[in-house]
């Protein structure tokens, strides 16, 4: 019953709090850089992604030409790929669910100062996976830098039963242990 309500709680503390959702959303992310969070509890993995667009499409305005929609479209068709974000070795994780937001499923875009359209795209997805055996996972890979040349870094917060931890990943380092 216990570890029932712990994945729900500690998704709200990595995920939902309000000061880092509101100072992500207020503040200009950082081109190259994103943030990947991982919940790993019993069975079940929840996997939150945040990236600015023009780590994954190379711009951060709505397509202009068939070229950038075919982009847009191709990068939304990878982040439907949970093992793109994270794989995992051990475990026998399968998506149960996924969730992807792009920068332009709505009309809603911020003006700046001027009157203009802020330009500050970003991407989200959320992946929730049921896993054989979960305890078991002991490291996590990602494609990211293999599929989009727009990453240089992406910042890591991790959390299960073998405790927390953080990475900083890049092109020579896409692996990090769960320990």
């Amino acid at each position: 019953m216990k570890s029932r309500f712990l994945i729900p709680f500690l998704s709200l503390y990595l995920f939902s709090d309000p000061t880092l959702s509101e100072k992500r959303h207020h503040d200009a992310h950082i081109h190259g850089v994103a943030e990947l969070n991982i919940v790993i509890e019993n069975d079940s993995v929840l996997i939150e992604f945040e990236s600015p667009a023009i780590n994954l499409i190379g711009f951060e305005h709505k397509p202009r030409t068939d070229a950038q929609q075919l982009e847009l479209h191709n990068a939304l068709a990878l982040l439907n790929d949970v093992d793109i974000i994270a794989s995992f070795e051990k475990g026998e994780c399968r998506a149960a669910e996924t969730h992807i937001s792009g920068p332009f499923d709505d009309d809603d875009q911020e003006e700046s100062e001027h009157g203009e359209p802020e330009e500050h795209s970003e991407f989200h997805a959320t992946y929730t996976l049921s896993c054989q055996n979960a305890s078991t996972i002991d490291s996590v890979r990602t494609q990211l830098f293999d599929r989009f040349p727009g990453f240089e870094a992406i910042r890591v917060r991790w959390i299960g039963s073998k405790g927390q931890g953080t990475a900083l990943l890049n092109n020579q380092s896409s692996i990090f242990s769960i320990e």
